[in-house]
């Protein structure tokens, strides 16, 4: 099992918050059938107290500042504290919702990173710069299946970003396969 504060501990989450629902709902079964529906309430309560307690003592605290340092305003030089795996999380499935509901949440949140990602595996990999060779770059992205080219639009550094708000976002399907071939790549 991961610690609080690893990357990927959500697949072992589920089973365990999966168990941890059976039982609730195993308790609130019972204390229906031994004293009515309050004692569902208080099978919540208790649970909801239970999780907040539990939650209080998984995520970590934030680190305490030095006695006498100016509290005024973030340190430019200290770099921003590691988000919890829970809000780290949250804001990637957030990113992705916007991405596929908005062109403009994608143009300004996603696609940057997945061009980024793109030019990071192109360079390692394959030792093609995405933005000094755009030519190479397509024609290993598009590894000499036709499929992909129509994905490249969506990545494409030359390309102009897409601003008009009422443009729909990045289809999932697309974004899985994009996905898909920048793990292959």
């Amino acid at each position: 099992m991961k610690r609080a504060g690893e990357v990927g501990g959500a697949p072992e989450a589920q089973s365990e918050l999966a168990i941890a629902g059976c039982a609730v709902a195993a308790a609130a079964v019972a204390g229906y059938a031994l004293a009515g529906p309050p004692a569902i309430a208080l099978v919540a309560m208790v649970s909801a107290v239970a999780g907040l307690v539990l939650l209080r003592f998984l995520v970590p605290p934030p680190p305490a500042a030095p006695p006498g340092e100016d509290l005024s305003g973030p340190d430019p030089a200290v770099p921003p504290p590691v988000l919890s795996t829970f809000t780290g999380t949250w804001r990637r499935q957030s990113r992705l919702s916007d991405a596929q509901s908005a062109r403009a949440a994608y143009e300004g949140g996603l696609r940057p990173q997945l061009e980024h990602l793109l030019a990071s595996r192109l360079a390692e990999r394959r030792g093609i710069s995405l933005y000094d060779d755009p030519a190479a770059a397509r024609d290993a992205f598009s590894g000499g299946q036709p499929g992909y080219d129509g994905l490249w639009t969506w990545i494409d550094p030359a390309r102009p970003a897409v601003t008009e708000i009422d443009q729909p976002g990045i289809p999932f399907r697309t974004l899985a396969r994009i996905i898909d071939r920048l793990e292959r790549l």
